[in-house]
């Protein structure tokens, strides 16, 4: 890694770094009006550029990165953010013949592979890749929202063994892939998922879908981004430095 600046990052990530919240009243989806970055950019003179996509696994996450480095990345960092959508069913499915063996949208051992491409890639161009897990979700009010249009939610128990909660622990299994991955190829990595779930109001950080963290579950995200650019700029000063006032 050279030591350049850090001064560009780009983040590819889907709806949870998009900033997608729900409203509870229309039962919409809407994306927050401040992204959260604004303070970092001030503090750190930080050009970030978010790409992510509601509802983007990580198989389109790598294709979305290979465009971009065939147009030039012209980044120092990439901040990665996928598992949600990647460990997800298609519940229509399912419900149709929850009997059958289903698989999720990227099973676990190609959402490892190419997780790890990614790293790989990104280090071959000289970026820092950067990591987070992934924030807790409510099993119970996933089903019950994917459900809210006619969906049968026995015949989905059925396939999850009877308990709704099975959704939260195949979520956390994908959360827990990332730790180990970034433990083993040594990448930066913020830990989101321990911010909530040591919080006791932990159910009060998500919104009503189950799935999305709400304005107050963002901004936890967003202090452990500023944690992690403090910590990163007194242990990396000579490549990420705070602007002097």
């Amino acid at each position: 890694m050279d030591m350049r600046l850090i001064r560009n990052i780009k983040i590819f990530g889907d709806s949870i770094m998009k900033g997608i919240l729900l409203d509870p009243i229309e039962a919409r989806y809407h994306t927050m009006d401040d992204d959260g970055f604004t303070r970092l950019k001030q503090l750190y003179s930080l050009d970030i550029n978010n790409r992510s996509i509601f509802g983007c696994t990580v198989t389109k996450g790598k294709q979305l990165l290979q465009r971009s480095r065939e147009r030039g990345m012209d980044c120092d960092m990439v901040l990665l953010e996928y598992g949600g959508n990647d460990c997800d069913f298609l519940w229509d499915q399912v419900a149709a013949d929850p009997e059958t063996e289903h698989l999720p949208n990227t099973p676990l051992p190609v959402f490892e592979s190419t997780y790890r491409e990614i790293l790989t890639d990104l280090r071959s161009q000289q970026i820092i890749p950067l990591m987070m897990s992934l924030p807790p979700i409510d099993g119970g009010r996933y089903l019950s929202w994917i459900c809210r249009n006619g969906l049968d939610k026995n015949r989905i128990l059925r396939f999850l063994g009877g308990d709704a909660h099975t959704i939260t622990r195949y979520q956390e299994l994908y959360s827990s892939t990332l730790n180990r991955i970034a433990a083993s190829t040594n990448t930066y990595f913020i830990d989101i998922r321990a911010r909530f779930l040591a919080r006791r109001d932990c159910a009060d950080l998500i919104c009503v879908d189950g799935i999305h963290p709400n304005e107050q579950g963002h901004a936890i995200i967003n202090q452990a981004f500023e944690d992690f650019a403090a910590q990163f700029a007194s242990k990396s000063p000579e490549v990420f430095l705070p602007v002097v006032s």
